[in-house]
């Protein structure tokens, strides 16, 4: 499948921007409140010489605060006005919830807008191309430099890539040693989801283990986002679901036994819309319907009702 693909001299990789912090808890709901409130009053609401009040951190913070809030999808740049998304909404709106992201499918679904975008250079090539389960800041460096020359396009400046590194780890690894890049004693809200461990000092290793705390709503709403990007094809292999690029094996890290075991439950989780089937060896979901959007949130509220 050609969709979501960095694999091409065309791509256009983008690191940096988080001017070396890794999300924070509370980021996201204050971006959110700062917006919904003023934001199409205030179309510069991140760069306004009181955004340093406004927000309760310094200006470069400031600045982390508005990339994560872009990246996690929570909010988004039309033309010079910042606006709040339909996902920051359903999350945070006044009808929002979850408006304080206690609910692990919050983090998931977050997860799931950085993991599994392309725009995300870092993020997405790890989580969706690279392949070696225990590694350290060396291995990746070198690994994501093979990928880009294979691939045709540029690595950044070793300091920028370098940097972006230390956040991703940040960001998601658990027990991970801190650093100026994480000197939050609280740490990410992403390394609640356990899917990188810092196994000893400065070793790491990706976690494939079962995977308890992720929602059947948002797994089944990752089926659909994943499936609408690659077509409309009526079935989708499980070979596609558990190593594609952008793919929910991928994003969240799934064993086949895991994946397999979850997609025999798709029908119950999207009201009949997919269908489970193994016939003559072949394992694939059959698609029945077309995926609005308003119905990829009703399937998505699912785990947040109760």
């Amino acid at each position: 499948m050609e969709y979501n693909t960095i694999q091409t001299s065309r791509y256009k990789p983008q690191f940096s921007g988080h001017d070396s912090f890794s999300l924070r808890h509370g980021w996201l709901e204050k971006a959110y409140e700062a917006v919904s409130e003023n934001g199409l009053n205030r179309p510069k609401i991140f760069n306004e010489e009181d955004n340093i009040a406004q927000f309760g951190v310094g200006r470069n913070m400031v600045t982390a605060i508005r990339f994560w809030s872009h990246s996690t999808g929570v909010l988004n740049t039309v033309g010079k006005e910042v606006t709040t998304t339909r996902l920051g909404d359903f999350l945070l709106g006044q009808q929002g919830v979850d408006p304080y992201l206690e609910n692990p499918a919050s983090l998931w679904l977050l997860h799931w807008q950085i993991a599994s975008e392309v725009k995300h250079t870092l993020a997405f090539w790890l989580f969706n191309h690279f392949n070696e389960q225990n590694f350290d800041r060396d291995l990746l460096t070198r690994r994501l430099k093979q990928f880009a020359q294979k691939a045709g396009w540029d690595c950044p400046a070793p300091k920028t890539l370098t940097t972006d590194i230390s956040v991703l780890l940040s960001n998601y690894a658990v027990g991970a040693r801190k650093s100026r890049v994480s000197d939050d004693s609280l740490g990410s809200p992403l390394s609640e989801l356990g899917l990188i461990r810092e196994t000893e000092k400065g070793r790491y290793s990706l976690n494939f283990s079962q995977k308890q705390s992720l929602s059947d709503s948002v797994f089944g709403y990752s089926v659909c986002e994943f499936w609408d990007k690659a077509g409309l094809q009526n079935t989708l292999s499980l070979h596609s679901l558990l190593l594609d690029p952008g793919s929910p094996g991928r994003a969240f890290m799934l064993t086949e036994t895991e994946l397999a075991q979850r997609l025999e439950n798709i029908e119950t989780i999207t009201q009949g819309a997919i269908v489970w089937s193994e016939t003559a060896g072949l394992r694939q979901l059959l698609r029945t319907q077309a995926f609005g959007t308003d119905w990829k949130y009703n399937i998505l509220k699912q785990g947040f009702d109760g």
